[in-house]
């Protein structure tokens, strides 16, 4: 016979589920609140309770979360029942794991139809075995501790999603991750890795000090772990902590997948004690792990979006608005710090022909081939716009003009030994000239316009003198 527990503090109310649900020919127990309700529970679990929200000392919300935290009730349905009609209380007892609600003025043939359709969708599992016996302070205490970790569990999420959807840049959304992991979990090292097609990022925290040697076999462990595509290397940014004699096994290394779109992210680490950590901090650091794969795409999409509003479609360097920006950022920081810029402008030469030739496709390629080549060739501090068409623009900082017509050489070199490879099969190979100028040769009186105007000019130079050259 099927077993149901009614809870309710209205001895009315009580007596007459009960008499309701006997007629049905169900086996019923009842208590008078949810304290008793709960020991009744863990004590003999039931096939189904029904529960009203309002009742003192232990309302229908606290029963329904302890109820469904325990694993000998864990399984059991719960019916709400409630003179609450309104959304935000039908709300409160489905997200807490009820499996029906239903309001007091609700038909009778209603809540047994529902009781019967519960109890038959548990009946073929196996019967939970009950617990030892238990008082009120020992039902309030098992509540309270499962309040505070699902309040630990709001705070930890809220945090996150606070700092984490802060920021477009996926180094900064990664630390946030690791920090408040971190701050939960007992761990020597952590990381987050991302992983795309072409690119990856890796951001490890040392959470307390360990040697350099653990921290770089934790990246090498992390790094297999990755399973970055062929010729990809991650990006790789350690942070916190710092230098002692601890060690950490990678054998240890305990990852979460972080579910992203068009990408694959992990979460690690290296617990200080892993037998602790699996009983204190696991559920907790996997329950996080959605929300932390949410947080990076988040950061993805932002960086996407600014990469869009200041970098080239088509060669991927900036456009031509944001390197005239750069230019003029470099300036203010050169007379700031009594550096000097200096800026290459280059031109492909005779690229009409090879569109002429070869059709459009073939010129994007040559010009993809082209900027790479380009970026390969200059320094990590160097940047390269489209500055439109076929022409780029190089920003040099720390360069005087002589060092700047040797980074132009470079340039130059780069792009005559480089030739595009087509889809028929075929290569095409194009070279460019070369203008470059200085800021010191304006003195304080210097503008990006002016500064790339000089190097345009002697860009033409250049072309006069021949093409696939450098000038001054």
């Amino acid at each position: 016979m099927t077993r149901v527990l009614v809870v309710d503090d209205s001895d009315t109310t009580r007596a007459l589920l009960v008499r309701t649900l006997e007629r049905a020919g169900f086996e019923v127990s009842s208590a008078r609140d949810g304290v008793e309700g709960a020991a009744a529970a863990l004590r003999e679990p039931p096939d189904v309770v029904v529960t009203d929200l309002d009742m003192p000392v232990m309302d229908g919300h606290q029963l329904l979360r302890l109820l469904k935290s325990e694993p000998v009730t864990a399984a059991v349905p719960v019916v709400v029942l409630t003179s609450h009609g309104e959304a935000p209380a039908r709300f409160w007892g489905l997200r807490g794991g009820a499996d029906a609600y239903l309001t007091k003025d609700s038909d009778a043939g209603e809540l047994v139809a529902t009781v019967r359709r519960l109890a038959a969708s548990v009946a073929a599992g196996p019967r939970p075995e009950p617990t030892a016996p238990l008082g009120s302070l020992d039902v309030l205490t098992r509540v309270v501790t499962r309040l505070d970790a699902s309040l630990l569990r709001a705070t930890l999420l809220n945090g996150l999603l606070e700092r984490g959807l802060s920021t477009t840049d996926l180094h900064t959304a990664s630390r946030a991750i690791l920090e408040v992991v971190g701050s939960v979990a007992d761990a020597h090292l952590l990381a987050v890795g991302v992983t795309e097609q072409e690119a990856a990022t890796l951001d490890v925290l040392v959470n307390r000090p360990v040697s350099l040697r653990a921290t770089d076999r934790f990246v090498a462990a992390m790094t297999q772990e990755m399973a970055m595509p062929v010729g990809v290397a991650p990006d790789v940014v350690v942070a916190g902590g710092g230098e002692g004699d601890g060690d950490a096994d990678p054998a240890n290394l305990v990852s979460y997948p972080l579910p992203m779109r068009g990408a694959r992210g992990l979460l690690a680490l290296l617990p200080s004690e892993p037998q602790q950590f699996a009983l204190a901090s696991g559920a907790l650091v996997a329950d996080l792990a959605p929300h932390a794969g949410l947080v990076l795409d988040n950061a993805r999409l932002g960086q996407r979006l600014q990469e869009l509003s200041t970098h080239d479609g088509l060669t991927r360097t900036l456009n031509h608005r944001a390197v005239l920006e750069r230019v003029s950022q470099e300036i203010e920081r050169a007379g700031r710090y009594n550096h000097t810029v200096t800026v290459v402008i280059g031109d492909l030469d005779n690229f009409k022909r090879v569109n002429d030739t070869h059709g459009h496709l073939a010129g994007d390629a040559v010009l993809r081939t082209v900027a790479a080549a380009m970026v390969r060739a200059l320094r990590t501090s160097d940047v390269l716009g489209r500055y439109g068409g076929e022409e780029f623009l190089a920003v040099l900082p720390e360069t005087n003009l002589e060092a700047g017509r040797r980074a132009a050489e470079r340039l130059r070199r780069a792009v005559a030994e480089h030739a595009a490879p087509l889809a028929s099969g075929e290569s095409v190979g194009v070279t460019a000239s070369f203008g470059v100028a200085s800021q010191a040769e304006f003195g304080s009186g210097a503008t990006a316009d002016a500064l790339v105007a000089l190097a345009d000019s002697r860009l033409y130079q250049a072309k006069a003198a021949g093409r696939n050259c450098v000038r001054p």
